[in-house]
């Protein structure tokens, strides 16, 4: 009876869906999945569907095979699930409470109704940000890419404990949310021609942590299951985005929460029988920033970051991958600086504190290289609030310009072609600094869509990046012509030359961002690279 109601169902979807989805219904592997037509523009969209299924006695290690669905049609209508959130500065990233699990592996599809399997469209894949430990799927207005005929899929993956938790132990070896981001990549190949998808033309993109997810994606040995990149505002060489991972951080999680025990496998079992919240309670409580990590090696278990990121080199992988690249011009700025170290920021050493993070010196020496830096950037200038801009700099230098310079030029050593740079310069109506992280996803998503309307210069700005990134998704270049819209052939970089696409209220090609600033750098770097707790050995 099962297969007759299929094969029924099947008919009509075939003799009628060819033409136009009137009812957005498709049969994928799991079974029957049914969407919803979407309201404000001719797409479908397809919520909540299960990729992956997380193991519940081991919520922290490898995820399960998608399961089939246990009713006749899974009804794809709800996303409002998202995975476990640790609070940040005293905020939770995403959604409500209410609608975290563990069991969080979701994606959602949003399909043009002009797609079919007869004429599939490129794909975007897109993977969200909030520093490894917040952020759901499910915070993305996606109608403006849809109508560039682009079929968008966006995906939850673990986060926190649950995702990063990198341990010495081949039940939780590490790097989890990562893999979850593979196991979405494989349904996609699986999966998304039934959604009038070309599982052949697949761009991986993200921002932020999302973006390090990407480009660490890019580089894994896995095999390669998207065309082209788009990475935005995020690298694994950032100080912020990869850690060497704390074998014993299960036992702290459990110690915190009241477990006496030194045994490993005993905390994690404490752990994953304990309620989510109490574990992200416990990471926020003791600061513990989980992010990708170099896994340790265990016989069966297959690495999926296996070096330190300045060791990365994947040319077979990479060669003649095209790439869109860059970040925003004031990645951190006043408010981002007080999210990150609240209050007694200005009360100590920030140039000190920032680099002993990420170099094996003796104090001293650190002393020294931290004196060299502080005076570049305020002179002899005491440490305080009147020098909040300088700070601004550095850190956005610091965390951001460089290590994503840096990794462009990784990208071209690995022969990757083209290789397309831009900086987001828009600030809207209010003039002032510059545009701070995530100012772009506003244009490219209606990311903050409940704060304010556009007005005729912002739908301008929203207009040109919807149509560049489709652009790029649909043909590998931003700029295949030129137009009213798009007055400015956009110019790949190369060995030697950095252009880049400067997007603010105008478009302008210019070349080496921050050059001045990004050139201490480098010579900072050849210098001094080599005591990096991140360092490999190479020319720099």
């Amino acid at each position: 009876m099962k297969a007759f109601i299929w094969l029924n169902i099947l008919f009509v979807v075939n003799v009628y869906g060819a033409l136009q989805r009137v009812d957005p219904l498709v049969l994928i592997g799991q079974g029957l999945v049914k969407g919803i037509k979407a309201s404000d523009s001719d797409y479908s969209k397809f919520l909540g569907i299960p990729y992956a299924k997380v193991d519940l006695n081991n919520p922290f290690g490898a995820a399960q095979a998608a399961p089939e669905f246990e009713e006749e049609i899974f009804q794809a209508y709800d996303n409002s699930r998202i995975c476990p959130q640790t609070n940040y500065g005293g905020v939770k990233f995403s959604g409500n409470s209410e609608n975290e699990s563990p069991d969080c592996l979701q994606l959602n599809v949003y399909s043009p109704s002009k797609a079919s399997t007869l004429s599939p469209l490129p794909v975007l894949v897109w993977i969200h940000g909030g520093i490894f430990i917040g952020g759901s799927a499910n915070e993305y207005n996606v109608p403006d890419l849809v109508k560039q005929g682009i079929v968008v899929v966006t995906v939850n993956y673990r986060l926190g404990p649950y995702g990063f938790m990198c341990l010495d132990d081949p039940a939780v070896p590490g790097n989890q949310g990562l893999k979850d981001q593979y196991a979405a990549l494989q349904w996609v190949r699986n999966n998304i021609a039934a959604f009038g998808g070309n599982p052949y033309n697949v761009t991986l993109a993200g921002q932020s942590a999302g973006s390090a997810s990407v480009l660490l994606q890019l580089y894994s040995s896995k095999e390669k299951l998207f065309n082209k990149v788009i990475a935005q505002s995020g690298t694994p060489l950032s100080p912020s985005f990869f850690v060497t991972g704390d074998s014993d951080v299960a036992i702290k999680l459990a110690n915190y929460l009241g477990l006496n025990t030194t045994d490993n496998q005993q905390a994690l079992e404490f752990l994953a029988s304990s309620h989510h919240s109490l574990v992200t309670g416990a990471s926020a409580d003791l600061k513990i920033g989980f992010k990708p990590c170099k896994e340790k090696s265990f016989s069966g278990v297959d690495n999926f970051i296996d070096s330190e990121p300045y060791a990365f080199s994947n040319e077979r992988k990479i060669r003649n991958t095209p790439i869109l690249i860059g970040n925003t011009d004031q990645e951190v700025d006043d408010i981002r600086i007080n999210l990150m170290n609240g209050d007694d920021f200005y009360n100590q050493d920030f140039f000190y504190a920032s680099l002993k993070g990420k170099f094996n010196l003796e104090n001293g020496q650190l002393q020294e290289i931290a004196e060299i830096v502080r005076h570049f950037y305020i002179g002899d200038t005491t440490i305080s609030e009147e020098v909040k801009i300088e700070a601004a700099e550095f850190l956005s230098d610091y965390e951001f310009n460089h290590p994503i310079q840096d990794t462009i030029t990784n990208l071209i050593k690995d022969n990757a072609n083209p290789v397309y740079e831009y900086v987001f310069t828009y600030t809207g109506d209010s003039g002032e600094g510059g545009a701070p992280h995530s100012a772009e996803l506003e244009y490219l998503f209606d990311f903050q869509q409940n704060y304010r309307s556009r007005s005729e210069a912002d739908q301008i700005v929203a207009d040109r990046i919807v149509t560049l990134w489709a652009n790029f998704i649909k043909y590998g270049n931003p700029t295949p012509e030129t137009s009213d819209l798009i007055p400015v052939k956009w110019s790949p970089v190369t060995e030697t030359t950095r252009p880049y696409l400067n997007i603010g209220a105008d478009l302008r090609m210019e070349d080496r961002f921050l050059r001045e600033r990004l050139a201490f750098w480098e010579l900072f770097q050849s210098v001094y690279g080599k005591y990096s707790s991140l360092a490999r050995q190479c020319d720099y």
